[in-house]
């Protein structure tokens, strides 16, 4: 099960800057960890996708990151986004808000030339763009409007489907198609997209491609955890935070990273600064591809690169490989996203400790978050709603953990106790198959919910062992 703690990843520990981003993150935004950690790779894939493109055979990735985090109401989801909006207008980068909208707050529309000197009507059509448009971090503080169902959600779904396409591909380009004209608009925006669980969510997970495309993040609050919260930020009235590194330390390296990133293009290509400058953003994006995609100089990868890729790789399958094969299909269809993250990752550590060359290294602790986060997905979508489980529902399950038990092999102990117990975990590692459930997380869930009423439990040494209570021993029943 996932520890929602930043601190135990090896790149938090090896990198300063980090454990300081997340001190004034988490000051804002409590027990929020992960997304935190998250944020600043969202920060630092705008600070770079004017200079970062990976090379993939004939195609390339960008280093953008974006997010989808589902969590309950009232829990720092919005109070995340201030501070991130804090950090970007300090580094010179954009950010937007889009709550709702058409197409036109989207993608754009066609207005009349204001600086047509005639009359309006004869004035020619030019594109006003939309939110998607150009490089900027957009917040979407409610991102249940894409799961709803409607012809406008699903274009809204398309766009933003498009917008992540990788930057150099042509790929990341909208189009508008309206009554008298059509326009384009380039999009290399980040998505910040944030929701409480709605209803029927995992099936839109499931659906919506989108979801393949970000790091999708789920938590659920209990009581407690809300009732800690409130208890810290009680104790920090009138308080002073004190921060192991300053915010405009934090911002620093940004502002400071966009410059070397800057200073390698040109010199790598060998423009002046000022003539760079001079340049559009197209012929700019040009020299960029030719850097990193044809010439393959802004960034080198070692020896250990690959090798520690195909591991992650293979760590990543691992999870689903005992799936059965409906559920084989529904989850390895994020692991070409997860692959892309890995590498993407990768250079955002390359470029947190300054090296322009990418190591295994850097691929381990991009992989050590990403997996955490993938099987925190999978255990999410093989959950069951268990509030109020319906009583057919409980007698499924129930019926599942009888059979795990006698299909398990039997122990008798020389006391009291008797005859009849099972170890717990062969019992567990069987429900799972019986089930269909392949994450120790869900089968753990499932025992909590259903089968400690089942058992009776006893241990011997470090071994736990279950035996069926005497109402269930000829089948299983729900009370």
């Amino acid at each position: 099960m996932m520890e929602h703690r930043a601190d135990k990843y090896e790149c938090v520990k090896k990198y300063p800057i980090l454990r300081g981003y997340l001190e004034h993150f988490n000051g804002v935004s409590k027990n929020n960890e992960i997304p935190g950690l998250i944020s600043f790779f969202y920060i630092l894939g705008q600070a770079s996708i004017p200079y970062v493109r990976i090379p993939v055979d004939g195609s390339n990735l960008d280093p953008r990151v974006s997010i989808f985090w589902i969590q309950d109401t009232r829990t720092g989801k919005s109070a995340a986004y201030q501070h991130i909006e804090k950090v970007i207008d300090s580094c010179s980068l954009e950010t937007n808000d889009y709550n709702s909208g058409n197409d036109a707050a989207l993608v754009g529309t066609l207005v009349p030339d204001p600086d047509f000197e005639g009359p309006v009507r004869d004035a020619p059509q030019i594109p006003r763009p939309g939110v998607l448009a150009g490089r900027k971090g957009l917040n979407f503080d409610e991102g249940s409007v894409i799961l709803k169902s409607g012809q406008h959600n699903e274009n809204t779904t398309l766009f933003l489907q498009s917008a992540l396409n990788s930057a150099g591909t042509g790929r990341n380009y909208l189009t508008k198609h309206m009554a008298r004209d059509s326009f384009t608009v380039k999009s290399e925006v980040s998505l910040w997209i944030t929701t409480y669980p709605p209803k029927g969510i995992k099936e839109h997970v499931l659906d919506k491609g989108i979801f393949q495309r970000v790091l999708t993040y789920w938590r659920h609050w209990t009581l407690e955890m809300k009732r800690e919260i409130n208890h810290e930020l009680a104790n920090g009235v009138y308080s002073e935070p004190d921060f192991e590194i300053t915010f405009d330390e934090v911002t620093d390296f940004f502002n400071n990273l966009q410059k070397s990133l800057k200073r390698r293009v040109q010199e790598l290509a060998d423009i002046p600064p000022l003539e760079w400058d001079e340049m559009n953003e197209d012929d700019q994006e040009q020299v960029v591809m030719d850097l990193c995609c044809n010439r393959k100089v802004m960034f080198t990868i070692d020896e250990s690169y690959i090798p520690a890729l195909m591991a992650a790789i293979d760590e990543y399958y691992a999870v689903v490989e005992k799936m059965s094969p409906d559920k084989q299909s529904i989850c390895s269809s994020f692991i070409m996203g997860l692959q892309n993250y890995t590498n993407i990752l990768a250079h955002h550590m390359a470029m947190i400790e300054g090296s322009w060359v990418v190591t295994g290294d850097h691929i381990d602790m991009a992989k050590e978050m990403l997996f955490d986060l993938y099987q925190n997905l999978i255990q999410w979508l093989e959950s069951e709603v268990n509030i109020g489980a319906a009583a057919s529902e409980k007698k499924k399950m129930q019926d599942y953990w009888v059979k795990a038990y006698k299909q398990s092999e039997l122990f008798d102990f020389d006391d009291q106790r008797g005859f009849g117990w099972a170890k717990k975990k062969e019992v567990m590692d069987t429900f799972g198959r019986i089930a269909n459930y392949s994450s120790h997380a869900s089968v753990n869930d499932k025992f909590k919910t259903f089968a400690e009423e089942v058992f009776d439990t006893t241990r011997e040494g470090v071994r736990i062992f279950v035996r069926l209570k005497k109402e269930y021993k000829k089948g299983g029943k729900v009370k």
